[in-house]
């Protein structure tokens, strides 16, 4: 299954770069009697800097590769997608496959080499790629975060403390009322002096 999925994939690949791909050199100059090459169409590798004609100077990709340099002697292997990757892009003459990771997985870093568990709120991610739970003073109220201490006061001078964070919240804050208004009733102004 795996095999029919991968040849796909490739046909995908190939049917994309043949019909995109322009061929040869996209901007060059005249040096005597050659010209030579600045820049190949998106696609293409260099063969030769200089030659007779831009488009024996530039040739497209091989399926299965790709370039996003214009001036590169070569084309670059396309990503596989493996284990609990996903294909997210099939990869193309300019560009390389986007991977993502199956449910439950988080990508281990920028270009999604490889996938992690992902962690919940109240969690945080190891150097071993696993989880655990935040530390005592410490909480995650987000997904695949680190966990941040808890604050030691409230943000504002007329707030208290009244409950102490936790894994998933930090501390919770409410204002303070004055022991002089508590239990008295306000009264509206009757616009009377």
């Amino acid at each position: 299954m795996a095999a029919i999925a991968w040849l796909i994939v490739l046909f995908l690949g190939i049917r994309i770069q043949c019909s995109v791909v322009e061929m040869g050199c996209k901007e060059w100059a005249l040096e005597g009697n050659d010209v030579c090459c600045n820049s190949c169409h998106p696609g293409n590798h260099l063969v030769e800097e200089c030659g007779q004609t831009p488009k024996e100077l530039c040739k497209p990709c091989e399926p299965g590769t790709y370039t996003v340099h214009p001036k590169e002697y070569s084309c670059y292997p396309c990503t596989q997608c493996v284990g609990a990757q996903v294909l997210l892009q099939a990869c193309t003459a300019t560009t390389d496959t986007k991977c993502g990771c199956r449910e439950g997985l988080t990508c281990g870093d920028e270009r999604c080499s490889f996938c992690v568990k992902t962690c919940e709120k109240g969690f945080e991610p190891t150097v071993n790629r696993d989880c655990r739970k935040c530390p005592n003073g410490t909480y995650n109220d987000k997904v695949h975060q680190k966990c941040k201490p808890w604050s030691t006061k409230c943000s504002n001078p007329n707030e208290q403390i009244v409950v102490k964070g936790d894994a998933l919240n930090d501390i919770k804050c409410v204002p303070v009322i004055p022991e002089a208004t508590r239990g008295q009733e306000v009264k509206p102004d009757s616009g009377k002096s």
